[in-house]
């Protein structure tokens, strides 16, 4: 009699515990679908984060590596001093590191000399080769009163798109400058 009233009882327990399972049974895709948009939220912000942050170190580099390369003394000695159109080059080719896509034409270039001069290339055109009718950025420009600091500026745009379509946050426009001073005139 004592075992059959034990046999009984494991089958209860049994069936409770399996009624309790069953009751338990989709609670963790339900938890897994509630916290998945969060997390991946979180893993995009962080990736989209990394991409920005690239893409302004590379632009910022580039605005001062493009003005250096302006303000030093040619090889060729004076006379022969480095134009507008080389440095806008210079500034879009030097952006084509880690983070930026396709540096050619989608980097806005504006480089202002210490005589007040300013070239402007927008983003999608093309910096023309140089010719002879454009100026030396350094040159000395008589008639024309020179700015204190003496610096040649090169600012640069660029509209970094999100790597991650469909965020909300989809495009951020960058911008960074690069100055120094010319070392000869």
């Amino acid at each position: 009699m004592r075992s059959l009233r034990k046999v009984k009882s494991a089958k209860r327990r049994a069936a409770c515990s399996a009624m309790r399972r069953r009751k338990d049974t989709g609670a963790a895709a339900v938890e897994f679908a509630l916290v998945l948009p969060i997390l991946l939220a979180l893993v995009f912000g962080i990736i989209y984060f990394g991409y920005i942050f690239a893409a302004q170190i590379s632009l910022n580099g580039s605005a001062r590596d493009a003005a250096r390369a302006a303000v030093v003394q040619p090889l060729a000695g004076p006379g022969f001093g480095v134009k507008c159109s080389a440095v806008a080059t210079a500034a879009r080719l030097s952006a084509s590191t880690i983070g930026i896509a396709s540096p050619g034409t989608s980097i806005g270039v504006t480089v202002t000399s210490p005589s007040g001069t300013t070239c402007t290339y927008a983003s999608g055109v093309a910096a023309p080769a140089p010719v002879a009718s454009d100026p030396d950025i350094c040159q000395t420009v008589t008639g024309i009163t020179r700015a204190t600091d003496n610096q040649l500026r090169v600012d640069l745009t660029y509209r970094a798109v999100s790597p991650v379509p469909r965020t909300p946050f989809s495009f951020n426009d960058l911008t960074a400058r690069g100055a120094f001073q010319c070392e000869y005139s």
